[in-house]
């Protein structure tokens, strides 16, 4: 009886400890280990980061310089603030190199439009 108990509660154990590890099956990085993903991705995390930082640098300074209107910074931080919030959600798991690449086709196009916006002289988004 005694054996049988222990048979069951052991059995109870590894099925409880064998579903949190195949939760995790989907994962990039064995283990889940999430915090572990932004090492084994640095320099790509590194460089999204950076243009990111450098985009908002630049439309602080546009708007500062007047090179482009209230509305058009506002806009074209709306798209920032969106960026931001899909590079957290890639990071947390690490970069694979097609969400890299996502992540700099938007960069580029974000600067391509305040380039854009400092040209065109008429003060509003378009």
């Amino acid at each position: 009886m005694r054996k049988t108990v222990i048979a069951v509660v052991l059995s109870a154990l590894v099925a409880g400890v064998a579903t949190p590890a195949l939760a995790h099956d989907n994962d990039r990085y064995r283990g889940g280990n999430r915090v572990e993903a932004s090492y084994l991705t640095p320099s790509r995390n590194a460089d999204v980061r950076r243009d990111i930082w450098e985009l908002d640098s630049r439309i602080d300074r546009a708007q500062a310089n007047r090179a482009i209107s209230v509305h058009e910074a506002k806009g074209l931080r709306r798209e920032l603030r969106d960026l931001k919030t899909t590079y957290t959600r890639f990071a947390n798991r690490g970069l694979s190199p097609a969400e890299y690449h996502s992540l700099q086709n938007r960069v580029a196009g974000i600067h391509q439009r305040l380039h854009a916006e400092k040209w065109d002289r008429d003060g509003r988004r378009g």
